[in-house]
């Protein structure tokens, strides 16, 4: 049997990896595909995502046709997934079978990277996929397929980008597992943003933690509760008034966090009530279920505000509710106290 091989990092596994499976399938230039996930990835800097979780999304993808198949090859081995072992592995349990191994242009101009690849090239032949019309460049023996590549990577995909070119099994996963959620935050924010909400999502993660409340959902909440925090008035207002115009009585401050609480779940999938709650009332405090409150005091007593809360922090530990009045009482003496010095000025 002739079997082609998808190999790569899968994190996550996106339509674009589906349609050259099916593409080979169709023009039976194989009888099988196999995703071959990695375990590390030698020309990647980047830390993977948990093997189990990308190995449960690529399952997610491709369980509706048995002619795809899950490979853990490499994961089993262990250390860094050099294709030359690959093969000659696949080539010494599966004597029976006759293998081709499918690639991008991108990865074809870097075959010269690859480990031992004069000798794999002799073992194993190349099919290459090129992207947007691009004209493909090889410098080893290869098919060149007609087939185009989606254009989409799953770096963009991390950002929260193109989410639609998902399996929806494998976006209905990533919501209700929480991935990538500080990839879509940081594309989404300048650093000091950002730095304020990882800080936020860590004490939120925390007081769920003593108060016996998700600590995914808490960390979920925090990392994105600003997400439209530095989005304009004008983008702010447009937003709101299709969804929750009622919203745009109040003051401009608060927006963000209204906006946040429909953003997460039109752009990211994620419908967890909870969650969209607690982001929705994150600014006035205006909720009193426990994962609002800790968003909520979370967001105020942020360490990296520059002021110390330990104290308050300390309370929030020992009696979240204690600590949420708290927390109240000072933000109204603050704003108080800012309207004083508006008006003295």
């Amino acid at each position: 049997m002739k079997i082609a091989v998808i190999g790569g990092s899968f994190d996550p596994i996106h339509l674009g990896h589906i349609a050259l499976a099916r593409h080979v399938l169709k023009h039976h230039l194989a009888q099988e595909v196999w995703f071959m996930v990695s375990n590390i990835t030698p020309l990647k800097k980047r830390g993977l995502s948990d093997n189990q979780l990308r190995n449960e999304m690529v399952h997610a993808a491709i369980s509706y046709d048995k002619r795809f198949r899950l490979c853990l090859l490499e994961q089993q081995r262990e250390g860094y997934s050099y294709t030359i072992a690959t093969v000659k592995e696949l080539k010494k349990r599966y004597p029976q079978h006759h293998f081709v191994w499918l690639i991008g242009n991108d990865q074809a101009m870097q075959l010269s990277k690859w480990k031992d690849i004069e000798e794999l090239s002799k073992l194993i032949e190349f099919y290459v996929f090129p992207r947007n019309g691009e004209t493909i460049t090889c410098a080893y023996p290869h098919q060149k397929m007609n087939r185009k590549l989606i254009n989409i990577s799953s770096s963009e995909i991390r950002e929260g980008h193109g989410l639609w070119l998902l399996p929806k099994s494998v976006k209905a996963l990533m919501a209700k597992r929480y991935l990538y959620l500080d990839s879509f935050a940081r594309a989404r924010m300048s650093e000091r943003r950002f730095a304020h909400s990882q800080s936020v999502a860590a004490l939120c993660a925390e007081l769920a933690k003593c108060h016996h409340v998700s600590t995914e959902e808490a960390y979920c909440a925090g990392i994105l509760h600003d997400v439209c925090k530095e989005w304009d008035k004008q983008r702010l207002k447009s937003y709101l008034s299709h969804l929750d115009p009622n919203c745009l009585t109040e003051a401009a401050a608060i927006w963000h966090g209204y906006a946040a609480a429909y953003y997460v779940s039109q752009a990211f999938g994620i419908h967890n009530k909870n969650i969209r709650r607690a982001i929705y009332h994150h600014v006035k405090g205006s909720d009193i279920s426990k994962l609002s409150m800790i968003v909520y005091v979370s967001d105020k007593l942020d360490p990296s505000r520059g002021y110390d809360s330990s104290a308050a922090i300390a309370l929030c530990r020992q009696n979240l509710k204690a600590g949420y009045r708290l927390v109240v009482k000072q933000q109204a003496e603050y704003l108080i106290k800012e309207k004083q010095k508006a008006n003295e000025s």
